[in-house]
């Protein structure tokens, strides 16, 4: 058999390298994109308008006055809370002491599996940055256990989430936690009349975020 000419070897090397670089930036590309459940929220005026009714409609039943201190509830889908978190954390922030996401992190998203909250953000330069929460119950806090981590479809150790996720490692106001194990929030609020909501059970289904309160005087 005939050796091959250079040009012909360089060629062929050349072919290699192009593919290997094309599927490198393919793979990449796929890793660092979001999961199926994230996407970007439609915009326009009726998106606006639902997000502002299910801030009233949840306004509304938190603060509705009660005859007993009886448990209340509700549950609540994570298309709901999507389309909230698409229109009105932004004015939401703003209103709780003038906060606001970090620059270059944006549309914030939510998926309620089996006992976890996922929260999906996109970053600056890590594509679309996954926590994965499991909230628990203790005396007076409730606690979202952070159980994973991920840039992408890459797994990320809990060690590099200081570096990914803004909040971690910080004070929140309201007596909120954030650090390497997640977050601590009061189990109770105040309302503007003096009563206050203690937070009685969560529970998260595929899909579903269900809470139960005790509206105290």
């Amino acid at each position: 058999m005939a050796p091959t000419p250079p040009e012909a070897r360089r060629w062929t090397a050349r072919r290699i390298i192009s593919v290997a670089i094309l599927a490198f930036l393919f793979i990449l590309v796929f890793a660092l994109a979001g999961p199926g459940w994230w996407r970007f929220t439609p915009s326009g005026d009726s998106t606006a308008q639902q997000g502002n009714d299910i801030e009233q409609m949840i306004v509304g039943r938190v603060t509705r006055v009660r005859d007993s201190e009886e448990p209340w509830g509700f549950v609540i889908d994570d298309d709901v809370v999507n389309v909230w978190l698409a229109t009105r954390l932004v004015p939401w922030l703003e209103h709780e002491g003038d906060a606001e996401l970090p620059e270059g992190w944006s549309d914030p998203q939510v998926r309620f599996g089996a006992d976890v909250i996922q929260v999906g953000i996109g970053s600056p330069w890590y594509g679309v940055v996954v926590t994965d929460f499991r909230p628990r119950l203790e005396d007076e806090s409730v606690v979202l256990e952070l159980v994973g981590t991920s840039a992408g479809w890459i797994p990320i150790p809990s060690s590099m989430a200081a570096s990914l996720v803004p909040a971690f490692g910080s004070d929140l106001e309201n007596g909120t936690e954030a650090s390497m194990d997640g977050i601590r929030v009061p189990r109770a609020f105040d309302l503007a009349d003096g009563r206050s909501v203690w937070i009685e059970d969560i529970e998260v289904a595929s899909g579903e975020l269900g809470l139960r309160f005790r509206t105290r005087r």
